[in-house]
């Protein structure tokens, strides 16, 4: 029976494989023949046989092969894979470094996916372009587990982690490389245009791609090209760059003036046009600090204009930055300070000085000790000099801070608007934070020390961070946890005293909500919305556009509509985009833009109107997720001219979402 059913894989010479394929087989057999509530009981021997499968050479065909009965079989009766459809494809990653019973339905699951895209296997909820789409974009997020990996963690797993890598390397040759290196370049492409300040998750892909790029079978196409453009970029996109880094320099000395000038303008329009930056770009920046002209400078950092004139109303300040922030290890702030000239943000008065301090500041010890620890290389730069790259990358790419795995949304927003709206202040709490170990902030005319305080939102803080967020969070937490626990007790969303007070006095003191704070129930939506729009909405408020950006309070919910959490957003603006869609565009301090929040209600990144590292909707999807909002009471238009239509469609929509269970209380106009 054993050798008739897998007649068609061929005979089994081995005779552990053998063995290990009965013992499969007679689980599912089993397991299929059982009542649903005996199902239980008999899904842990299934697991096991499947473990010991997966782990021996040709078993992950074995058990595909059985990839169309899983379903039929009750494999996923009553579990959250049952339906592949709500699956998603990020968080699988989860269950690949699991239990061993997490990591085999995982893997039953992945298998059955793989039989729906080969058109081996229909399931009612997935297709067999949404099978494929799922199990590319899971590899772009797991591809590293197909490495060799010899940490102690991995050594703990033991064979679990070769079962994982025999499973996705099975995958990727069924899935076919060209697929997958299009699924990875296209995921880095989408980060990237987002110009976030950690690109760690984007060289990792590339690491991955890398790799794939030189597998025999692979197939040219325009992704592969793509492919190994990116790569270029990282390594360095010139046969020179791309060498030993410390032969360059003296390599670039050797050149013509003429092959210099090329080798700076590659580097500099390589950076603009990827966001990615490679080691020699720092060396050869650092060098041109000391010895360079000013046009090399500006050549090496594919300045525009602006930028141009920016190096030379500063070419001293420029200089020394370089010299103290830029090496082959920091090199990526090479795009913050290209940005930072760009913006002409040394033209505020306070910038030059505070930078010029913070090029001779030496941070405490323990915090030098904490960045390079953080740092992440062998050998890094002085704290100094991560702190000052830090800076430079804040300052340049304002919207490319994010919270990391922390309820720290607040202080990364706090971050990025001072970053936009207030750089000298922000300068100043660097300093205090690097040199005394603490910051203050004042509250309602009382000053609140962080040294002072012990307690905080984050219970873990995770360090997946920018420097000046590493340096800042901690301190910010605090404070913003103390200014709540003063307002405690008066009974409204404190985020009405807290926002002005912690962000800076551009912050709007109008101030709308539509969640009670006492019970939670929606209230007055209708004047909400209405409010909404006769502020922020150009139709409604006579054009009057954003001055500053301004906090604003969204309800975060999942693919499927359901309420997540209460997030905090900044408003940039608001405009019709290239199609002539009203649509609010926003920072998102998540470490991804892009998020699908359910019913339609999908956030862009590119291609609507977006500046690197701005998010989008169309203005009603807007409005369906937001709670809370502050606005200039002077630039207010007539909330009444909002039709009861578009007030209605979206209350429709936030019924059916994340209020659906929410009491509602609305109030009657006469």
């Amino acid at each position: 029976m054993m050798h008739q059913r897998f007649q068609g894989q061929g005979a089994i010479d081995d005779p552990v494989l053998a063995a290990a394929v009965e013992q499969f087989e007679h689980a599912l057999d089993t397991l299929a023949t059982v009542s649903g509530f005996a199902r239980a009981g008999h899904l842990p021997r299934l697991f096991n046989a499947t473990m010991r499968l997966l782990k021996l050479p040709g078993g992950v065909e074995r058990v595909h092969g059985h990839a169309a009965r899983f379903d039929s079989a009750g494999v996923f009766a009553g579990s959250d894979w049952d339906h592949p459809a709500r699956l998603q494809p990020e968080l699988s990653r989860g269950s690949l470094t699991g239990t061993p019973e997490a990591i085999a339905v995982e893997s039953l699951s992945r298998l059955r996916l793989l039989a729906i895209a080969e058109g081996a296997h229909e399931h009612p909820e997935m297709d067999a372009a949404a099978a494929r789409a799922f199990l590319e974009r899971s590899l772009v997020h797991n591809l590293d587990l197909m490495l060799a990996d010899h940490s102690e963690a991995a050594r703990a797993a033991g064979s679990q982690r070769e079962a994982v890598r025999k499973l996705l390397a099975f995958e990727l040759d069924r899935l076919g490389g060209s697929r997958v290196i299009q699924a990875l370049v296209g995921e880095a492409d989408r980060i990237l245009e987002q110009r976030p300040i950690d690109i760690a998750p984007v060289r990792h892909l590339l690491i991955q791609v890398e790799r794939l790029l030189a597998r025999d079978d692979l197939a040219e196409c325009d992704a592969v090209e793509r492919a190994r453009y990116l790569v270029s970029a990282c390594r360095g996109p010139t046969e020179l760059s791309a060498g030993k880094i410390d032969e360059y320099v003296a390599a670039f000395q050797a050149l013509s003036p003429e092959g210099r000038e090329a080798e700076l303008v590659t580097l500099g329009q390589t950076m603009n046009a990827t966001g990615l930056v490679c080691p020699a770009h720092g060396a050869v920046l650092r060098h041109l600090a000391e010895s360079g002209s000013e046009r090399d400078l500006a050549l090496a950092m594919g300045l525009d204009n602006v930028g141009t004139d920016s190096l030379d109303a500063f070419e001293d300040l420029s200089r020394a930055l370089v010299f103290e922030a830029v090496w082959p290890e920091t090199a990526q702030c090479i795009e913050g300070l290209s940005n930072l000239l760009d913006r002409g943000m040394l033209f505020f008065p306070p910038v030059p000085h505070a930078l010029w301090r913070l090029t001779r500041l030496d941070p405490l010890p323990e915090v030098s000790e904490h960045l390079r620890e953080e740092f992440g290389h062998d050998n890094p730069p002085s704290g100094r000099s991560l702190l000052l790259a830090g800076v430079i990358s804040v300052l340049g790419l304002p919207l490319g801070v994010s919270q990391g795995n922390n309820p720290t949304c607040q202080s990364a927003r706090a971050i990025s608007l001072w970053a936009q709206c207030d750089p000298g202040f922000l300068l100043e709490m660097v300093t205090w934070a690097a040199r005394d170990g603490e910051i203050d902030l004042h509250f309602e005319g009382d000053l609140i020390r962080s040294s002072e305080l012990t307690e905080g939102l984050i219970e873990d803080f995770h360090t997946e961070l920018d420097t000046v967020s590493l340096l800042l969070v901690p301190h910010l937490d605090k404070i913003y946890w103390e200014m709540g626990r003063r307002i405690a007790g008066r009974g409204e969303d404190g985020h009405r005293w807290i926002n002005p007070e912690f962000h800076g006095w551009w912050v709007h003191r109008g101030f709308a909500t539509t969640i009670d704070y006492a019970t939670g129930a929606v209230i007055d939506f209708a004047g909400f919305i209405r409010r909404f729009h006769a502020a922020y909405h150009p139709y409604y408020n006579d054009g009057a556009e954003l001055i500053y950006p301004q906090p604003a309070g969204i309800v975060a919910t999942d693919p499927f509509g359901q309420f997540v959490g209460w997030h905090a957003i900044a408003i940039q603006r608001v405009a019709l985009d290239p199609e002539g869609v009203m649509r609010v565009y926003f920072y998102n301090p998540n470490n991804e833009g892009r998020q699908d929040w359910g019913h339609g209600i999908v956030t862009s990144t590119r291609g609507k109107g977006e500046i690197p590292g701005e998010s989008s909707l169309p203005f009603e999807h807007f409005c369906a997720r937001l709670y809370v909002f502050h606005y200039n009471e002077r630039d207010l238009g007539d909330p009444l001219a909002v039709s009861d239509d578009i007030v209605g469609s979206i209350a429709d929509s936030v019924r059916e979402s994340w209020a659906a269970d929410k009491a509602w209380h609305e109030v009657v106009l006469s």
